[in-house]
């Protein structure tokens, strides 16, 4: 039997052994592959047949893409108003605009310790690695004729940043483009 386990939870789970697997599967299939998954995450789930866990990965990092350019604009929209960065995360972090991409990988520079944009956008999730799963997920809602105008347009962005050679920095350096910091002409 063949499953498909696609995983969340980046370098860091990997290393605490905290990843969450998407598994797609046939139950007999699970159940013998889920003791040795358990070794290396903290989550395993079942999505259904061969297949859904990669469904299942796809539209978690669409849900990822989407939210990080929403907090990244949100960002750079308060610094630009006047707004104290810090500030104005733990006003998002407190309210309903609250997400993983403010509490826990805020993408503006010197709000949070540890994250890329403390380090100059180096290690992380690439820019690069996003397009091409927005890619994906673009091609999968065209074959259930699924419009995705936000997933269309943060795919736009992404291809914008790897086709500028920023396809290297974490996902999170999105709100360098949006700054104007990157250029959005093709070379």
């Amino acid at each position: 039997s063949f499953i498909d386990a696609p995983v969340s939870g980046g370098v860091g789970g990997a290393e605490a052994g905290t990843l969450t697997f998407m598994v797609g599967g046939d139950d007999a299939a699970f159940a013998r592959a889920s003791p040795i998954l358990a070794h290396m995450g903290a989550n395993t789930v079942h999505c259904g047949g061969a297949g859904t866990g990669e469904v299942a990965k796809l539209c978690n990092n669409l849900v990822l893409a989407v939210s990080m350019v929403g907090v990244a604009e949100a960002m750079s929209l308060g610094a630009r108003l006047g707004m104290d960065p810090k500030k104005l995360a733990n006003i998002i972090n407190t309210s309903t605009g609250r997400c993983w991409s403010s509490d826990t990988y805020n993408p503006f520079p010197g709000v949070m310790e540890g994250v890329p944009a403390s380090r100059g956008y180096s290690g992380g999730f690439g820019s690069a690695l996003m397009q091409k799963d927005l890619g994906l997920v673009m091609d999968a809602a065209a074959s259930v004729n699924a419009p995705l105008p936000l997933g269309a347009a943060a795919h736009n962005l992404y291809s914008i940043m790897s086709n500028n050679g920023s396809g290297g920095k974490d996902f999170s350096a999105v709100i360098q483009l949006l700054n104007g910091e990157m250029s959005t002409q093709t070379p």
